[in-house]
């Protein structure tokens, strides 16, 4: 064999084997429709709050855990929290959840933008991101996570790979950031997301809402 064909066929290896890697994370993010369920769950359909949990639970049991995976669980089980009837038990499933969340979190690394799976127009690390500061800044007070949510709220919408993203997948974000800014007080902040988001889409309905929850808490 000479180096040339050796040489062929040494890239052709690391080529099938990156294609391998990749074909293996798209299947170990959660599907559009678990995702789907999940926002249903998150809305207030309590039916589907088990269902998305048995989905993830068993997906990462299968197919290993990967970080939006395990935030999306983590999430769900904080619902869990919100839907029990008992108060140990929405005090068991919500912690249950922030310990899941931050070791889904902790899976997060730094593969380049084109090498991430993308859901809901997304990459998984800004959506992992938005998911879990979203979970952490809607939790009472008693659960002392909402600083650490608003601070990823606050390095997430800084970010270039944030801000590269078209308006239409992120404007749900700037949302939950402004309702967290307001919930902190920080007025200020709310205002310059809000500038940020009529900057990109003054008449988008996102944009509108974001106007509508400054004037109300003004």
């Amino acid at each position: 064999m000479n180096i040339k064909h050796a040489f062929k066929l040494t890239a052709l290896t690391l080529l099938i084997s990156g294609q391998a890697v990749m074909a293996t994370n798209v299947i170990a993010a959660p599907s559009e429709a678990v995702i789907s369920q999940y926002n249903l769950a998150a809305e207030g359909d309590e039916g589907k709050v088990d269902v998305v949990y048995e989905q993830l639970s068993q997906q990462i049991k299968s197919e290993g855990a990967d970080a939006l995976s395990m935030v999306y669980l983590g999430s769900t089980q904080t619902l869990m929290g919100r839907d029990a009837f008992m108060p140990w038990n929405k005090m068991k499933y919500t912690e249950q959840g922030l310990a899941t969340i931050s070791k889904g979190l902790s899976l997060l690394d730094a593969n380049s933008i084109d090498q991430q799976v993308y859901r809901q127009g997304l990459p998984e690390s800004v959506l992992a991101k938005a998911i879990a500061a979203s979970t952490f800044t809607s939790l009472p007070d008693m659960f002392n996570h909402f600083e650490r949510g608003y601070d990823i709220y606050l390095d997430l919408l800084e970010d270039e790979t944030f801000n590269a993203q078209s308006y239409e997948a992120t404007s749900w974000i700037y949302i939950y950031a402004i309702k967290a800014s307001l919930r902190a007080g920080d007025v200020n902040q709310a205002n310059l997301w809000l500038a940020e988001m009529q900057s990109q889409n003054a008449h988008h309905p996102m944009t509108l809402q974001a106007e509508a929850l400054i004037n109300q808490a003004a």
